[in-house]
């Protein structure tokens, strides 16, 4: 079983966000599927409501890079979103006897951080450039090895990194237009218990990474002196993973397999009511319904080692918002969305419980000085009761298991935005 059932890049600052991003890149899955939304902390305070239409900070070069030449001069954007999260597993059933796994009192959920980065420049009104360093993908759950369903899913994790250069260009006083290039780095690691006989098991471990390009395309048309509309397209990006399958003890394989991470289309919408209160939506589709099947091959030889079934559903995400302006310097943020989960029950596995859940959120923006602000989000998620099933042949001892996760998330978010 193999995992996921779980521009001038010579920079020092590039470099620096590349090692930052790579080395804390592993929280649960926030969003459907194992999709990171947590890029923006001013964001975060409108449960990401309105972000493919606001065009005010830079992190707009990763939810829609055409909102780029609504900023003035060189502006840096530093984000980092701390997920605290919960999965306690409910037991129901199982058939595990003869195996050492009997462990029913299990939460997978792992903390995690989540940065980002991002920056925009160019003194024309018409062209900006821009880039985002960013994490869209990732997942960590970890189970003991005694678990019931240690069998299946021990630990499941998948670290991306994200470096997207981005160009806007005003087209006309009410219409731009912007687009990206996606470069994707994704590694990931999954281990599971196999039993080798009455009463025994050994590990299973499995490590593949890969990289792959995509690309990004923005709209965003000013209808109003107050009111905007942003249009905003991430395209797939297709990797092919190598790495190793090793039986602790046993063997180790080189192997492959192919995965497409999802296309993404998002609709956003910001109106200024007056001088203190805006309103925002955002409506977005995620294809995860690409992600039927997994399968796994020797590198070596082709041989087949196994398939995995996924069989996910493409997914939407749907907020609406508010924010309020306190003072000169202080706005408030507010926000609700629903957000549908890619995973059906027949299919559900622990490395990834993903589920329907609704996001709670509340922010701040706060001028320290006319060329810094602050930003401030925080998020609670009520997640819907996940199923889990999974049973496994074995010829030493086959095991079964059955019960659900009740998860509920929560995150913060604190960014900094400079401009020069």
């Amino acid at each position: 079983m193999l995992l996921f059932r779980s521009f001038p890049l010579s920079s020092p600052l590039i470099q620096t966000c590349a090692i930052t991003l790579g080395i804390a890149s592993s929280p649960l899955i926030q969003a459907a599927g194992f999709q990171l939304k947590e890029q923006s902390a001013e964001g975060q305070g409108n449960s990401f409501a309105g972000q493919t239409a606001k065009a005010q900070d830079p992190g707009t070069v990763f939810y829609n890079p055409a909102g780029m030449t609504r900023l003035q001069g060189t502006q840096l954007e530093a984000n980092l979103s701390y997920i605290a999260p919960s999965a306690d597993y409910k037991h129901d059933s199982n058939s595990t006897a003869g195996t050492p796994f009997t462990n029913t009192q299990q939460n997978g959920a792992e903390d995690g951080l989540v940065p980002s980065l991002f920056a925009v420049w160019g003194e024309s009104e018409a062209v900006k450039l821009g880039l985002a360093v960013t994490v869209p993908f990732g997942l960590s759950t970890q189970y003991d090895t005694n678990w019931v369903g240690a069998n299946a899913n021990v630990k499941s994790e998948i670290k991306t990194l994200n470096i997207a250069p981005a160009l806007a260009y005003r087209v006309t006083e009410n219409l731009s237009l912007g687009a990206s290039l996606q470069f994707n780095k994704v590694e990931g690691t999954l281990t599971r218990q196999v039993t080798t006989g009455l009463n025994t098991a050994t590990a299973s471990v499995i490590e593949a990474d890969d990289t792959g390009w995509g690309y990004g395309l923005g709209l965003l048309w000013e209808y109003s002196d107050g009111g905007r509309i942003g249009l905003n397209y991430r395209s797939q990006i297709k990797h092919r993973l190598e790495g190793t399958v090793k039986i602790v003890g046993v063997s180790t394989q080189n192997a492959d397999t192919h995965i497409t991470l999802p296309a993404i289309a998002s609709l956003g919408w910001y109106q200024q009511l007056d001088n203190r209160w805006a309103l925002l939506a955002d409506l977005a589709w995620t294809d995860w319904s690409q992600l039927d099947q997994l399968v796994i091959n020797n590198t070596d030889t082709g041989a087949h080692i196994s398939t995995i079934d996924y069989f996910w559903q493409d997914t939407v995400f749907a907020a609406i918002g508010a924010n309020y302006q306190y003072s000169d310097k202080l706005q408030l943020k507010f926000g609700v969305a629903y957000d549908e989960g890619a995973a059906s029950d027949a299919y559900r596995s622990a490395g990834i419980p993903d589920a329907d859940r609704t996001w709670a959120s509340v922010g701040a923006s706060y001028q320290l000085t006319p060329a810094t602000r602050l930003n401030i989000g925080y998020s609670h998620l009520f997640t819907k009761e996940a199923r889990v099933s999974d049973s496994r042949t074995s010829a030493a001892v086959p095991t079964s298991y059955s019960g659900s996760f009740d998860s509920e998330v929560d995150i913060l978010s604190l960014g900094l935005v400079m401009q020069f």
